[in-house]
């Protein structure tokens, strides 16, 4: 049978809204890079997952990660996301990273502060810690376009640091390998309502036909 067609037209609006839980990538544990300096300690300089997801109706992404340790288990690690807004090249390529290719970095430390390289600092309250997991939000102000006409477009990596070393030495992992991610859309909240208001309708829908 059937469903109503406004049933159908809600239930194929919350099809989207349901995705979203899919977003994001997830990391070998214990893939260390073999020029990492620093020790297999760091497990939280170790990423398991990282996802970044963008609200256009605040103009503000939400970059988060998990470690494989508490955050701060390291004292001079921190956490560098590479954007690619349009014009991002590969900046790792001399250490055969040909895949990760970035135009801006936001650094994200453990004692709660960030900054936007070229563009300032976080504003306060903006970065998150829980136990293994860092959260930022990042104004998209401070990353205008620098070719891609959406934002949800951008690319993204993310490579933790030990700053007691230089150089390439210091970067423990890539998030993902060898290659950028893009980030998930905020549902708006009308849209986000009505999603939620079809998949209830076509529940009740289904509960009567089963008793029928």
């Amino acid at each position: 049978m059937r469903l109503p067609t406004f049933m159908t037209a809600a239930a194929l609006l919350a099809l989207p809204l349901a995705s979203h839980a899919l977003s994001g990538i997830t990391d070998t544990q214990g893939d260390f890079l073999a020029t990492f300096a620093g020790s297999a300690a760091s497990t939280d300089l170790d990423v398991l997952s990282a996802s970044v997801f963008y609200n256009a109706g605040t103009d503000m992404f939400t970059l988060t990660a998990t470690m494989d340790g508490d955050i701060g288990s390291t004292a001079t690690g921190f956490y560098v996301w590479g954007v690619n807004r349009g014009a991002g090249t590969a900046g790792f390529q001399a250490n055969g990273i040909t895949g990760v290719r970035f135009d801006r970095v936001v650094i994200v430390r453990p004692d709660g502060t960030g900054t936007v390289a070229g563009a300032g600092s976080l504003a306060a309250g903006s970065v998150s810690i829980s136990g293994k997991t860092i959260t930022a939000h990042v104004s998209g102000g401070l990353l205008p376009s620098t070719g891609f006409a959406n934002k949800l477009d951008y690319t993204w990596n993310l490579w933790p640091r030990d700053g007691a070393f230089a150089g390439f030495a210091a970067i423990s992992d890539f998030a993902p390998d060898n290659a950028n991610f893009t980030a998930t859309p905020v549902p708006e909240p009308g849209t986000a309502a009505l999603s939620l208001l079809g998949l209830a309708g076509l529940v009740a829908w289904r509960r009567r036909q089963s008793k029928s």
